[in-house]
């Protein structure tokens, strides 16, 4: 929509994966070199965590798209996997024909396979996005996937990509643990990233003259509302654009944030703003009356606790002066309404 009123010739602010617009971040770079070295190394098999959003994905098509030499990749993004349909995707992803569905067949058949591919030097990797999904069924076969051996060591190399609690899967299963030569985890970016961020992005769009849209001060409030998570700093920096162009102006409005972002992420902005002076002193006189209310009513109970003992120590006295009869007060209490009660004169 605004691309031309800004001068762009692509939208810099896509929340799907581009690999050609990723910010390579010191830890961005790390996990791409973990990724880098497991699908070169015999033994390599990492696991990279991270929140939703913090460019794994992103990083994983990266890695892929500079894959250089002769290697055979299994790329599978699908996790809602039954205990057997993870052998059939992985023959499916290899060129094989499923030749029987059962699992014990699929797993030599895939057993054949490594083999083969050893036998001819090409290197087999596996790697999983949103791995957070897979079963711990699912996490064994690939453990037992991992450990089978050929003559140049292990036949498959492994990259799981997933949430914060793929690393807990993972380590939930000792054995699976020890098989894994490097955990990384992607934080949220820096405030000077997020500001390096989104020029990157910006200058990628086309936007000459480095960043003249967002100053220092919306930075700041953006990375604060984002956490730094790649993902939110695209939504929220999409969104002020929106609002710049839907008013014809050339330029970004801080306060924008506070009119988009219950929007834009879901929170509630009201409950977390100071409340209006006058509904702050609205409550408290609602709050001072519902004490009051409740004073007076504990007053009147006490009263009434106060008259039915008086009442029971005069029925006690009057127990005394008539002791063959039933005492006027009970009889009184008791009476039915078309009996009249025992005059207090009575001898």
């Amino acid at each position: 929509m605004y691309l031309e009123f800004f001068g762009l010739h692509r939208h810099p602010f896509r929340i799907t994966p581009e690999d050609d617009f990723i910010y390579m971040s010191q830890q961005h770079s790390r996990a791409y070199v973990y990724m880098s070295s497991a699908i070169w190394s015999s033994e390599g098999f990492v696991v990279i965590s991270g929140e939703i959003g913090s460019g794994k994905t992103t990083l994983l098509k990266k890695t892929i798209r500079n894959l250089e030499g002769d290697l055979k990749l299994l790329n599978i993004s699908y996790t809602n996997l039954e205990s057997k349909d993870l052998f059939a995707l992985i023959l499916r992803k290899a060129g094989r024909n499923v030749e029987d569905d059962s699992k014990v067949a699929m797993l030599f058949q895939i057993s054949d396979y490594l083999e083969s591919m050893a036998t001819a030097g090409t290197p087999v990797v596996l790697t999983i996005d949103e791995a957070q999904n897979l079963t711990r069924e699912n996490l064994e076969d690939i453990r037992m996937l991992a450990g089978m051996e050929s003559m140049g060591g292990p036949s498959m190399r492994v990259i799981l990509l997933g949430q914060p609690e793929l690393k807990q899967a993972v380590l939930d299963i000792p054995q699976l643990a020890q098989r894994v030569k490097l955990f990384f985890h992607l934080e949220g970016l820096t405030l000077a990233e997020t500001t390096e961020y989104i020029d990157y992005r910006l200058l990628v769009s086309g936007h000459g003259g480095g960043n003249k849209l967002f100053d220092a001060d919306t930075v700041r409030e953006i990375h604060k509302l984002s956490k730094g998570i790649p993902r939110l700093i695209n939504k929220l920096c999409d969104g002020m654009m929106m609002c710049a162009y839907a008013e014809d102006r050339p330029f970004i409005d801080p306060h924008d944030l506070k009119s988009i972002r219950r929007d834009i992420l879901g929170d509630d902005v009201s409950e977390k703003s100071p409340k209006p002076a006058e509904l702050q002193k609205r409550e408290h006189a609602t709050a001072e009356k519902s004490a009051h209310d409740a004073s007076e009513l504990a007053g009147a109970t006490n009263a009434l606790l106060r008259m039915a003992e008086a009442l029971e120590r005069i029925d006690k006295r009057l127990t005394k002066i008539f002791p063959d009869e039933e005492s006027p007060l009970r009889a009184s209490r008791s009476a039915p309404d078309n009996v009249k009660p025992l005059s207090p004169g009575r001898k």
